[in-house]
């Protein structure tokens, strides 16, 4: 991978990671805001599978960004 492509990579993953960092501070805050126990587990699964994305994202992001 040159290094534009990588520079490329890294920025995508780089935007992707901040998208779901700031997704899951949004379930979290509503999360704390819900009283119904349907939708808290709903929720849950929702804030773990972004969860579970954003650690694929960074360990692909420390990945590309070694050289």
């Amino acid at each position: 991978m040159d290094d534009a492509a990588r520079r490329e990579e890294i920025e995508k993953l780089r935007k992707r990671e901040a998208e779901l960092l700031e997704r899951i501070e949004r379930l979290r805050t509503s999360i704390d805001q819900t009283g119904e126990i349907s939708t808290l587990v709903f929720k849950n699964n929702l804030l773990k599978e972004a969860q579970d994305e954003l650690r694929r994202v960074q360990e692909k992001l420390t990945g590309v960004a070694e050289p």
